[in-house]
C-alpha cells in the first residue's frame, strides 16, 4: 500500500507520555514540541485538529521518513533517513472541510536528534534529485515532483509540490492528490509539514501560494522559538 501522506492521508503513529522540556540528551523533548506544533487557533477559521501525538517509535508507513516516496534515482541519498530521523517526536494532523469535495488536510511533525542536519541534507538531495521527474510506483500511481524556489525558512530549508495521480481503471482512479511539503531545520529540531487536496483526475489546483506559505511560517516560529 502507498505511504505517501498526500496521497493516502493516513498516519501512524504511536502516543507516549513524554514529558518536561529538555530530554536527558539535552535535546528538546517530544512533549515540548508537540506543545509548540500548530493549534486551531493557528490556523485560518475552518479547520479542524484530527490528532496530535507524541511519539517514541515510528511505523514504517510514516510518510515524512519513509524513502519509497522518492524517485528511484534517489534510492541512494533516502536510504538512511529512516535511521536518521530516529525514534520520537510529535505531529499533528488537522483537516479543512472542501465543500462536497474530500477535505483539505494538514501533517506536520518535528523531532529533535543529534542526526537533524544530516536527515535534511539527505532529503533535500533527494527531493533535488526528484525535481522534474515523474514516475510510477508498483501500485500503478503515477507521481510528479517540483521543487518549490523562493521559499526559505529557519536554518535550512527545501520545499516541493507533488502530484500523485492514481492508476486508471481500478475504482481508485476518482481523484488525484496535489500538495505541498516544506521540511526545515531551526537548530536542532527538523520540521515536516504537508498540506496536499484531492480533486478529480485533471482538475485540481493547489491552494493559494501566499497561504500556503503563512501556514509554513507560523509552523516554523513556534518551533524556532521552542529550539532556543
Amino acid at each position: 500500500m502507498r505511504t505517501k501522506f498526500i496521497a493516502s492521508l493516513i498516519v501512524v503513529a504511536a502516543v507516549s507520555t513524554a514529558c518536561g522540556t529538555k530530554s536527558a540528551s539535552g535535546f528538546p523533548t517530544p512533549q515540548k514540541l508537540s506543545d509548540a506544533l500548530l493549534t486551531v487557533t493557528d490556523m485560518p477559521s475552518g479547520w479542524s485538529e484530527s490528532q496530535r501525538d507524541v511519539f517514541t517509535t515510528r511505523a514504517p508507513e510514516n510518510p515524512s521518513i519513509d524513502p519509497s516516496i522518492w524517485c528511484s534515482a534517489a534510492s541512494t541519498s533516502a536510504k538512511n533517513l529512516v535511521t536518521l530521523a530516529g525514534n520520537s517526536g510529535a505531529d499533528v494532523e488537522m483537516s479543512f472541510a472542501m465543500g462536497s469535495g474530500p477535505n483539505r488536510m494538514m501533517r506536520l511533525q518535528a523531532w529533535s536528534n543529534a542526526d537533524v542536519s544530516k536527515y535534511f541534507s539527505a532529503a533535500a538531495e533527494s527531493v533535488h534529485t526528484c525535481d522534474g521527474a515523474s514516475w510510477t510506483d508498483s501500485d500503478g500511481a503515477s507521481t510528479t515532483d517540483v521543487v518549490i524556489p523562493g521559499h526559505t525558512i529557519g536554518d535550512q530549508s527545501i520545499s516541493w509540490s507533488e502530484t500523485v495521480t492514481p492508476p486508471a481503471g481500478t475504482g481508485k482512479d476518482k481523484f488525484e492528490s496535489l500538495g505541498r511539503t516544506t521540511i526545515a531545520r531551526f537548530g536542532n529540531i527538523l520540521m515536516v509539514l504537508q498540506l496536499g487536496d484531492a480533486a478529480p483526475v485533471g482538475t485540481g489546483t493547489l491552494m493559494a501560494d501566499a497561504d500556503w506559505w503563512a501556514i509554513v511560517e507560523k509552523a516554523g516560529t513556534k518551533l524556532l522559538n521552542a529550539a532556543k
